[in-house]
């Protein structure tokens, strides 16, 4: 990775396309990826990003870069109709979105994993909840209509037993989604995004993986901020100006 950012510090703002960038990179893109992904396919997953969504063409190079690399690291395909991760343009800024799937596919990497849901719950719902040393969380959709949604919530089993669940109120979701409802602004019937946004608190009850910590920090972060996180892990490594061979074994 820390070859993909000298290669954006080395290319002057806009002196060359985001396209060109991406499709000179492919390299770097491969060294950032898990060892079962291909890299020039989340290259030219990143370039379709770009030509179906001219704004993204707008965004600063380290803001995409930053976003690409950060979802690669993940082992995570964005803009893809799987849903794993999207590339959102916000002005100059592209920001990473991780949606429900892709955090369910990391927490599906865990050995310890067994099952994993999270639901909205209406009002017209049958909903019984209570925490503490005897824990109990009961669903019973209504058949019909079911009215407004009220809470949201996610539980995981775990092959040790455990079975930690959170419930969220609409209001508290929509407060941790900065006042976002929907996804890209347009409401869900379905929820999917609430529901992820559920998944991520449930995952901070949980024992994290490396790629867990790095989702719940980098999720609807902007890519210049993750760039610049980036390009200090980088700076971190280098030790009386040498970098780190981190593929070698240490005592």
């Amino acid at each position: 990775m820390s070859n993909a950012v000298e290669q954006v510090q080395q290319t002057p703002t806009h002196s060359k396309s985001l396209v060109s960038l991406v499709n000179d990179m492919g390299p770097q893109i491969q060294r950032a990826l898990p060892r079962h992904m291909n890299g020039d396919r989340i290259a030219r997953l990143a370039v379709t990003a770009i030509r179906q969504n001219r704004a993204l063409a707008q965004c600063n190079p380290e803001s995409f870069i930053g976003a690409i690399l950060t979802a690669a690291t993940l082992g995570l395909e964005p803009n893809t109709p799987a849903g794993e991760a999207y590339l959102i343009p916000y002005g100059k800024e592209c920001t990473l979105v991780i949606g429900y799937q892709g955090m369910a596919k990391l927490y599906w990497q865990s050995p310890l994993a067994q099952h994993l849901d999270a639901q909205a719950v209406h009002e017209n719902d049958r909903f019984t909840h209570r925490f503490g040393l005897d824990p109990i969380l009961e669903h019973e959709p209504a058949t019909g209509d079911r009215g407004k949604v009220t809470h949201y919530y996610a539980v995981a089993r775990l092959s040790n037993g455990a079975a930690p669940f959170v419930v969220l109120t609409a209001d508290e979701v929509k407060s941790l989604r900065g006042g976002k409802v929907g996804t890209k602004g347009v409401p869900d019937p379905m929820h999917w995004m609430e529901r992820k946004t559920a998944i991520r608190q449930l995952l901070k009850l949980l024992p994290k993986s490396a790629e867990i910590s790095r989702a719940i920090d980098a999720d609807e972060r902007g890519g210049a901020d993750l760039y610049r996180s980036m390009k200090n892990e980088r700076d971190d490594q280098v030790i009386d100006g040498e970098v780190v061979d981190e593929s070698a074994g240490g005592e």
